[in-house]
Order: C-alpha cells, then sequence, then structure tokens
C-alpha cells in the first residue's frame, strides 16, 4: 500500500504531466507512476475534486479518460510550481505547526520543501516570520492517535470530564476532528449517550484505540456554532478588502459600514483565540470594544513585530 507521501507526490505530478502529454494512455500513464491500472483511475478521479477558490465548477482541475486516454483541458496553474510570498509560506507554515502532533515526521519534510521554494529574497523573511509562530500549544498530543482510529475506523474510549460532572469512560466512534475558536474538538457516536456528540480534547484522559471496526454515517458532520450568535462579546471592524470573506463566514451577522467594511459580534471567552483570530487578517482586522480585548490584541500585535 503507498504511502499518503507518496500519493501526494503522485497527485502533484499527474496533471503537469498530462498537460505535457494529452491523451497519454491509462497502460503508459500507469507504467510512468508504477502504480496499478485501478488505482490510476481512483486516483484521477480524487483530482477532479481539487481546485482553488471561491470553488465554482470552473475552479477545479478538468481531468477525464476518453477512450482509454487521459487529457486535462483546464490544469488550474498546478503546471507551475508555486511561487508563495513570505507571508503565504508563513501562513502555511502556523497551519501545519497546528497539526503537527497528527502529522508524523512527514510536516518536517513538507515545511522544508515550503522554504525551498520560496523567492530567494522573501526566504529570509519568512524564516524571521517562521520563528514567531506558536501554534503548537494548542494542538493537544491525543490528536495523533485520534486522527488513526478516524483514518482506520477504529472505536475508542476514554474517560470524559464535563462540566460539573465527575469523570466518565466513553466508547466513542470516532468521525470528525475539528478545531473551533482555539478549541480542538471530537464528533463522534457516543455509546454510553446513545447519540453523537462532540467531545472536548483537553478534557480526554487516558484515550486507548481499540480494535473494534465500525462503519460511519453519510452525513456525520459536527454542527459548529455560529459565534457572531452570541448577544455579549467582543465587536470587531473589518476593512473593505476582507468584508467578502467575513460577510460569507458570518452572514447576516456582519454588518455593513458606510466605507464597505463589515462588523460583526463574537464571544470573547477565549482571550487567546480571539488575538490569534483577529492578527490572521493582518491589519485589516479592529477590535472596536471592550477597551482591554483591543489592549490585548494591541500588546500581541506589538509583541509580534518585536517592539
Amino acid at each position: 500500500m503507498s504511502t499518503v507521501h507518496e500519493r501526494l507526490r503522485r497527485l502533484l505530478f499527474l496533471v503537469p504531466y498530462v498537460s505535457k502529454h494529452p491523451g497519454v494512455s491509462v497502460e503508459d500513464l500507469s507504467k510512468a507512476l508504477n502504480v496499478k491500472r485501478e488505482d490510476l483511475l481512483e486516483e484521477l478521479d480524487l483530482l477532479t475534486c481539487v481546485g482553488r477558490p471561491p470553488f465554482n465548477p470552473d475552479d477545479y482541475v478538468d481531468i477525464y479518460v476518453d477512450n482509454d486516454r487521459v487529457y486535462v483541458d483546464l490544469d488550474q496553474r498546478l503546471s507551475r510550481p508555486p511561487r508563495l510570498t513570505a507571508g503565504e509560506a508563513a501562513a502555511l507554515a502556523a497551519a501545519a505547526e497546528l497539526l503537527r502532533p497528527g502529522s508524523g515526521d512527514a510536516l518536517q519534510g513538507a515545511l522544508q520543501k515550503l522554504e525551498r521554494i520560496l523567492p530567494a529574497g522573501a526566504r529570509e523573511r519568512y524564516r524571521e516570520m517562521h520563528r514567531k509562530i506558536d501554534a503548537s500549544t494548542d494542538a493537544p498530543q491525543s490528536l495523533g492517535p485520534l486522527t488513526r482510529a478516524i483514518l482506520e475506523r477504529r472505536e475508542v474510549t476514554f474517560d470524559y470530564a464535563s462540566p460539573g460532572r465527575a469523570s466518565e469512560q466513553r466508547q466513542v466512534r470516532p468521525y470528525e476532528l475539528l478545531s473551533h475558536r482555539g478549541q480542538w474538538y471530537l464528533q463522534g457516536y457516543c455509546h454510553t449517550r446513545q447519540d453523537a456528540r462532540l467531545f472536548r480534547l483537553d478534557r480526554m484522559e487516558n484515550l486507548v484505540l481499540t480494535d473494534i471496526p465500525f462503519q460511519p454515517p453519510a452525513d456525520a458532520r459536527a454542527a459548529v456554532p455560529n459565534p457572531a450568535r452570541s448577544e455579549a462579546g467582543v465587536r470587531v471592524r473589518f476593512s473593505k478588502l476582507v468584508a467578502p470573506y467575513v460577510r460569507e463566514r458570518f452572514g447576516s451577522d456582519a454588518r455593513l459600514l458606510a466605507d464597505g467594511g463589515v462588523e460583526v459580534r463574537v464571544a470573547g471567552d477565549s482571550e487567546r483565540w480571539l488575538i490569534q483570530w483577529v492578527l490572521s487578517f493582518g491589519g485589516e482586522a479592529e477590535v472596536v470594544e471592550p477597551a482591554s480585548a483591543r489592549a490585548a490584541v494591541a500588546r500581541a500585535a506589538q509583541a509580534s513585530l518585536g517592539f
């Protein structure tokens, strides 16, 4: 069985190769990649789900098989090496740091490759920004074994302490991991409660992967509450540049301003999350009130700039 790393390399290779050799036969392509025919056809199907934001129908790679030959009509620029800016590379590195406990050794190699594809002029700036990234503490160590349990579809047991209740053992079919407002959650089916539940990873102890297999339902997706539904909290104003993204994220809860920007109110019970979220907009977001939250974001911004 090929590793995830090998498969990713093949997927990244396929589109530029077929663009350069239009009409290559499935057999020749299988030999070039040293994979079985059925595995190649499966990966070609997977590539049709790859695209660029905002993921309209024309934003996906258009690759197909006709009369046993492979063609690509729209490669979405995957035929050219990416030329990231230092800021874009640092954003990718920050996301990678967040997932480090679940990624194993492959992540370090990916970060090294990321640095190598940067233009020479942006590389030193990227290294400087990367040294200031502090995201690893948000990723609990249980992320790794839970990721494995989800991929291998194995039930898990753990002791879980709900607010106001003593810790009790749970047996769960793990469906999905997600990060929301600075906290990691596991969504799955709880045998104890006989229902789907959302578990905070920092409240789990004594996690064990069992050998009990399961099949997840097709609609196994977590429902994450919209933080803009909170009545109290922090008022944040966004510039016209990022307003479309914020309006898409918060919908009618994003109040349109006269200058084209928008304003939302989010729950402020996690200062760490708020700071990371506001700074992630790169100066296009500003805390309006309360003053304590505004000051906390200002201090973090100054610290990140070395003042």
